[in-house]
């Protein structure tokens, strides 16, 4: 005989499997969502930026204030990520991906420049992206 207390417990204990299965792999498309919405800001701030800043070299002297300004909305963006890592809302592993980028970026000259200026003077602007730098980019935000 069948014992249908049993075979309904299966059934339930399953079909909350397959519930937090589904919400799980729901969790990871809505956050693979949210870090390809950080990263068409990024490509949309690119956009504008000349390619002799992202290439490293000096822009001319008529595209400096244009220049220096989507730099500084680039370097709150990076903030702004490093910030969201902190309270574990993006994947360790976009983070490290993006502090590659954002190292590379700063090096270049005119990156450089406006990052140096807002140090000096404004400092505690960025405390996030200050804290990166300081870490070598290599410590976990998560973990500060």
């Amino acid at each position: 005989m069948i014992d249908w207390t049993s075979v309904a417990s299966i059934a339930t204990a399953l079909g909350v499997f397959i519930a937090a299965y589904e919400l799980r792999e729901t969790q990871k498309i809505a956050q693979t969502e949210f870090e390809d919405s950080l990263d068409q800001q990024y490509r949309q701030l690119a956009r504008g930026i000349p390619v002799d800043a992202l290439i490293g070299k000096t822009v001319s002297d008529d595209k400096k204030e244009l220049t220096r300004e989507l730099i500084y909305n680039y370097l709150d963006l990076s903030n702004e990520q490093v910030s969201l890592r902190q309270k574990k809302r993006i994947r360790k592993d976009s983070l490290s991906d993006w502090s590659a980028g954002i190292k590379s970026h700063l090096e270049k000259i005119e990156f450089q420049s406006v990052w140096e200026e807002i140090k000096i003077e404004s400092p505690g602007t960025f405390t996030f992206l200050e804290k990166l730098e300081q870490t070598d980019y290599s410590k976990d935000p998560a973990k500060w």
